[in-house]
């Protein structure tokens, strides 16, 4: 039987794109601001604020604030239709845990990972911007974390918001998107290799 360690995905993940972004990304404030963040979500990973009967990690707050601080630069056309992209992605990510609340028998697989894959298909369905799919999924799903939480409070359950369960959902979700967009790019590269073939031939 193979006991999972909480948090573990989270710290692989977090400490991949901090080595990535610091140490071979062009130094911009991008670079700056990611690896900032990404040490930061790190460092604040065990610690706790207590809010009323609420209580919140400093990574969860720390990853919600700086993906608002993001999406306040877009367009106010953009942030319209991401907002409704947010409230969908936050209505699957409540609805999967109160399926899972009320009948678990249908998680046959890891619940981490069916968690992850049904937020990121919802994702590449709702958003096409490559790096706004990310800030996308950490708004919603921080949101369900939050309604959920809410209902939760309603029935006198005690609930950690933005637990290491919920990072290392979210750092595999982080890992399918960057994965995926990888493999977009890799499609583009060749679908333009195949044509660009195709015109020298026939020119």
């Amino acid at each position: 039987m193979v006991i999972e360690v909480e948090g573990i995905y989270f710290y692989w993940v977090a400490w991949i794109v901090w080595v990535l972004s610091t140490f071979f990304m062009k130094k911009t404030k991008v670079r700056t601001l990611v690896s900032f963040v990404v040490l930061g979500a790190i460092i604040c990973s065990s610690q706790t604020l207590q809010l009323g009967e609420f209580s919140f990690r400093f990574t969860f707050l720390l990853l919600f604030i700086f993906s608002f601080f993001v999406m306040a630069k877009k367009s106010s056309l953009t942030i319209y239709y991401y907002s409704i992209c947010t409230l969908i992605i936050t209505v699957g990510y409540v609805g999967f845990h109160l399926f899972e609340l009320f009948d678990p028998v249908w998680l046959i697989f890891n619940r981490k990972w069916m968690l992850a894959f049904a937020i990121v298909y919802l994702t590449l369905m709702l958003i096409k911007d490559k790096q706004d799919r990310i800030v996308i999924t950490i708004i919603g799903v921080s949101n369900g974390e939050l309604l959920y939480s809410f209902i939760l409070s309603t029935f006198s359950f005690r609930y950690e918001i933005g637990s290491f369960q919920f990072l290392d959902s979210l750092a595999i979700m982080m890992l399918l998107i960057v994965i995926w967009n990888i493999l977009e790019r890799i499609a583009v590269y060749f679908e333009a290799t195949f044509y660009k073939g195709i015109k020298e031939r026939q020119g």
